[in-house]
């Protein structure tokens, strides 16, 4: 029975110990993106779209922040007549907002019935944006 233990200690080290390190100096191209692409941006930009999603109640839209690419389109004066890439400031910090609320919040994202992104994805983007979103 001790052998059994041990084994399963061991298994368990294992396990945890293959999750990668959190990049020291992230960047959108090779570390972010492909979390956006996998979880965010069917809802934030595919095919240049916001699409609408029953979120806290509402089926509207999100207003902005397309996380397919990195740089903003449009004449970014305002809200309405700007498409805001990932690495502008107001979505690099809603991102990292919104993704670290509680898994019961109703403004989490990616929303239910998504599984909430993991820790080591978390701190990809929260170092990420932490380090002024660097593409």
């Amino acid at each position: 029975m001790a052998k059994m233990r041990w084994v399963v200690f061991a298994l368990v080290g294992v396990v945890v110990g293959c999750s990668p390190d959190v990049p020291a100096n992230p960047t959108y191209t090779k570390d972010v993106q492909p979390i956006f692409d996998a979880h965010c941006v069917r809802c934030h930009g595919a095919n240049d779209s916001l699409v609408a999603m029953p979120v806290a109640g509402t089926t509207q839209p999100p207003k902005f922040c397309y996380l397919q690419r990195y740089e903003d389109e449009g004449a970014c004066t305002g809200v309405p007549d700007c498409m805001f890439g990932a690495g502008s400031s107001v979505c690099s910090g809603m991102v990292v907002l919104y993704i670290t609320m509680p898994v019961d919040a109703a403004l989490r994202m990616p929303p239910p019935p998504s599984e909430p992104l993991n820790d080591w994805e978390k701190d990809v983007i929260t170092r990420w944006a932490h380090n002024g979103a660097p593409q």
